[in-house]
């Protein structure tokens, strides 16, 4: 496997795309995230204190590798969550690893969802509460 070594995408200014394998590998050691079977597609998500990081792994060898999504201080950056929804919501539509994906935003919306807490967790300022349609 040759490592990819591209830099960072920042799609906004707090939601990142990279596919440094070498970086997001030493994310998943750190923070115990490493998948033990790499047959399989992986969606993994895991805080890095208020960032949230969103791996994806795929198995199969035409595409094999991660790519991460990084939603700096998600809590308070709701609509950039939603983005990143509704970018995981274009992948399902065009077919592409539609389990792994559907999986993916599933987590991704239920952060959404549960922002107000983790604010509250975090010791964020209350923000007027809204009901974010993604």
């Amino acid at each position: 496997m040759v490592m990819n070594t591209e830099q960072p995408v920042w799609i906004t200014s707090n939601l990142c795309l990279t596919r440094q394998e070498v970086t997001i590998i030493d994310h998943l050691v750190d923070y115990n995230e490493m998948p033990k079977d790499f047959n399989q597609d992986r969606a993994i998500t895991f805080f890095v204190g208020e960032d949230l990081h969103l791996v994806l792994y795929f198995s199969e060898q035409a595409d094999r590798g991660f790519q991460m999504y990084i939603v700096r201080d998600f809590s308070v950056n709701v609509d950039d969550m939603c983005l990143l929804s509704n970018l995981l919501s274009h992948l399902i539509r065009s077919g592409y690893k539609q389990h792994i994906i559907e999986n993916a935003k599933g987590r991704i919306d239920q952060m959404i969802y549960m922002a107000g807490t983790f604010r509250a967790l975090f010791g964020k300022k209350a923000t007027e509460e809204e009901e974010f349609m993604c």
